[in-house]
């Protein structure tokens, strides 16, 4: 089957004059869409005028020549095996851009929601631009401030936050994958093949590295302490073909140790409930990605012990869950899907699902899957490392939502993110407020309880596109 990737639309450019309110209908005209994997005759036509009646209504109303539009709607569907991913855009009929929605499902039968969501979130956008009132530029001493970082969502409606400016440091060769720190000025990131030791000032100062095996999959770090002695234990999760491999770092007066190796299991650090930050491992089974329980586990005389276990629901796993309380002191558990959607667990049963994808991940390792070769294509299977859930003493729970170019099966290329905050109002998780969107891919990020910063690893430029790629770290405080 000849593979096509589904292409998000890119903003070319933004106007600074907005749309002039009309009174009359908004005209749209929904074009044929693009069919690549599937059978073209059927769904060009099925999906255009599946979008064209859902799209009717609210001050909107579908045309049948572009001629006579004052919308053009446009589409893409790829599928690849039993997935799909369903793509749309707006624009107006001078070309500006004004919307972009996409949608992916597992199988056919989510096909026909997927157009639901498509059609409303294009609804709102472009009913929304045309009625933005053609108001005046507000007094310079009045406009709100270029580093504000936070979005706040109050009932009413989305307000702007000033907070203070946040911290960026100079640009880092390489695409790195992950990051981890522990409250003071120094900061561990990682890229394919090493470990690299920060110390944070004006810029980012390079204390010391270690390298990795060329063979081995670096899928994340996490860091615990210090202790009383001021050490730090950096662990490292590495596969090594098709099994856990992985690494412990001691780090001291800016220098990295290595203190064990070959360790079979998966690691991570988190702040249940949002208390102390605690390790966590799990194992990986011979078919299983992910065996068995979690447990909390502690380092002693070169090796894991593990203790308190954690079992997981449907979903879970050591790198996307996290633990939180209402106010009663009920718990609740809180993961992401395989497609993105964040889940809470009550007494082991899942109550409720977020509408929207977050997380978000282009990092991933593979484990041989002979049993679906023949309908995959690939004696291969792919399993992508969940961002990580954070639970802020507040109770917030905190994750990122990376968007962009094309999300399809295996094939992930995110081009921009933000961090979102949600507050649980006893029933449902409700958006408390976001950061401003970055144009540019969430690697990985870590939390400072005491500090309440947010330690931002993002990628400038991806590796491949004529060079090694580039990275930053930025640190946003969360108010």
């Amino acid at each position: 089957m000849k593979k096509t990737f589904a292409l998000t639309l890119i903003l070319l450019s933004s106007l600074f004059i907005p749309l002039v309110a009309s009174a009359e209908n908004i005209r749209a005209y929904v074009a044929d869409f693009t069919v690549s994997g599937g059978d073209s005759a059927d769904l060009k036509t099925t999906l255009k005028r599946l979008i064209s009646s859902r799209l009717s209504g609210d001050g909107l109303v579908a045309v049948e020549t572009p001629a006579e539009a004052d919308v053009v709607v446009n589409g893409s569907y790829t599928q690849l095996g039993k997935m799909f991913s369903l793509d749309a855009s707006a624009k107006s009929a001078a070309g500006k851009p004004l919307a972009a929605a996409y949608e992916q499902g597992e199988s056919i039968d989510a096909l026909i929601p997927a157009v639901g969501k498509i059609s409303a979130k294009l609804k709102g956008e472009i009913v929304k631009q045309y009625q933005l009132p053609a108001t005046p530029a507000a007094p310079a001493a009045i406009q709100p401030s270029v580093s504000s970082q936070i979005i706040k969502a109050p009932a009413s409606d989305l307000l702007r936050s000033e907070v203070t400016p946040g911290w960026t440091s100079q640009r880092i060769a390489g695409a790195k994958s992950a990051i981890t720190s522990w409250g003071s000025d120094e900061i561990l990131v990682a890229g394919e093949d090493a470990l690299y030791l920060y110390k944070k000032s004006d810029k980012l100062v390079l204390l010391a590295q270690a390298a990795l095996p060329e063979r081995q999959k670096l899928l994340g770090i996490d860091a615990i302490g210090p202790d009383q002695e001021g050490k730090v234990l950096a662990f490292v999760t590495i596969v090594d073909r098709e099994a856990p491999s992985s690494r412990v770092y001691s780090i001291q007066n800016g220098t990295l140790k290595l203190v064990a190796q070959d360790l079979p299991y998966m690691f991570r650090g988190l702040a249940p409930y949002g208390g102390k930050k605690l390790l966590f491992a799990q194992q990986m089974g011979r078919s299983e990605d992910y065996y068995g329980d979690v447990y909390e586990a502690t380092f002693a005389d070169g090796a894991i012990k593990l203790g308190n276990s954690i079992k997981m629901p449907r979903f879970a796993n050591i790198f996307n869950f996290n633990l939180f309380r209402d106010q009663s002191g009920k718990s609740y558990l809180t993961c992401f899907n395989d497609s993105g959607y964040l889940l809470v667990y009550g007494d082991g049963d899942e109550i409720w699902r977020s509408s929207d994808k977050f997380g978000g991940s282009e990092t991933y390792f593979q484990r041989r899957d002979m049993e679906n070769e023949r309908s995959s294509g690939t004696p291969f299977r792919t399993r992508f490392i969940d961002q990580r859930i954070t639970v802020t003493e507040k109770g917030e729970v905190l994750v990122p939502q990376n968007a962009g170019f094309f999300v399809l099966g295996n094939a992930r290329s995110y081009s921009r993110y933000s961090m979102v905050s949600f507050a649980w109002n006893g029933s449902s998780l409700e958006e408390a407020w976001r950061t401003k969107a970055s144009q540019n891919y969430l690697a990985d990020y870590d939390f400072n309880q005491r500090t309440r910063e947010m330690v931002l690893l993002e990628v400038t430029q991806k590796s491949g596109l004529g060079g090694k790629g580039g990275s930053l770290v930025r640190i946003i405080r969360a108010e």
